[in-house]
């Protein structure tokens, strides 16, 4: 007995809003409109108003940062490489002016505090803003510990007339020397006196050979003006030593030739 084919239900053309097609968006839904349209088009336009105020702000901020003013520190007169730190603090080598934010250097030190500690690396001009570029920490071992008719002079010796292997960077000394002298009665001899009274060791070499080594080293000794050109001059002439002092309560003798205290 022949039996009846069932044909596939048709369906009827689909699109997006038909029951059996895809949803359409939200978004598609509101541009469809007129009012739709104006909502997305006031909603962007205060996005954009949004921007632009967070823009204006930042920019007024940044505006404001750059015309502040703020301090910072200028050499008071042209500063020579190796001048320390608290040189320039305590001799009033600065100048603490207020500058505008743009016009304030990269590292600009803005108090007196932070140059302490601290060398300059540079030469420095004055009425240039001292920065931390141009300077570095710790004190030159030479130049750091000078200031005013002070100066550092290296003395030749050998380790017998030097006290090399005893005296050391920090050591306090007597610098004695010998002079050819013609004393009446026309016999010549030598005289030894004091050149320069508590003198302080800056720098010593390793010692090399023992005492009685006459290999002949320098020792750096900070002096005044007037006991290096002494000093100086002993050296070409004859012998210099260095007898060694006693770290505190020191006394010096009445009556002894040579006074003055060592480049202080």
């Amino acid at each position: 007995m022949p039996t009846a084919t069932q044909q596939p239900p048709t369906r009827g053309p689909q699109g997006p809003d038909s029951p059996g097609g895809p949803p359409r968006s939200r978004l598609s839904s509101l541009l469809a409109t007129r009012r739709g349209a104006v909502v997305i088009a006031v909603v962007a336009g205060l996005s954009a108003l949004a921007v632009l105020l967070v823009f204006m702000a930042n920019y007024r901020s940044s505006v404001r940062d750059e015309s502040a003013s703020t301090p910072v520190l200028v050499a008071a007169r042209n500063l020579d490489s190796g001048t320390s730190g608290e040189a320039i603090a305590e001799n009033g080598l600065y100048k603490e002016i207020e500058v505008r934010g743009d016009q304030a250097a990269s590292g600009a030190f803005a108090g007196v505090d932070a140059l302490r500690g601290k060398h300059t690396t540079t030469d420095i001009d004055a009425n240039q803003q001292l920065t931390a570029a141009d300077f570095a920490a710790g004190a030159d071992p030479v130049t750091g510990k000078l200031e005013g008719k002070q100066r550092a002079l290296s003395v030749p010796v050998d380790s017998a007339h030097g006290n090399i292997g005893q005296v050391k960077a920090g050591s306090r000394v007597e610098v004695l020397g010998s002079f050819d002298a013609e004393p009446l009665g026309g016999r010549a001899g030598s005289l030894v006196t004091v050149l320069a009274r508590d003198a302080l060791v800056l720098a010593v070499p390793k010692s090399e050979g023992g005492i009685g080594s006459s290999k002949t080293q320098e020792v750096v000794l900070r002096l005044s003006d007037v006991e290096a050109t002494r000093v100086a001059y002993a050296s070409d002439q004859g012998h210099v030593w260095l007898a060694i002092r006693p770290p505190t309560l020191a006394k010096d003798s009445s009556g002894l030739p040579g006074e003055g205290k060592g480049g202080e």
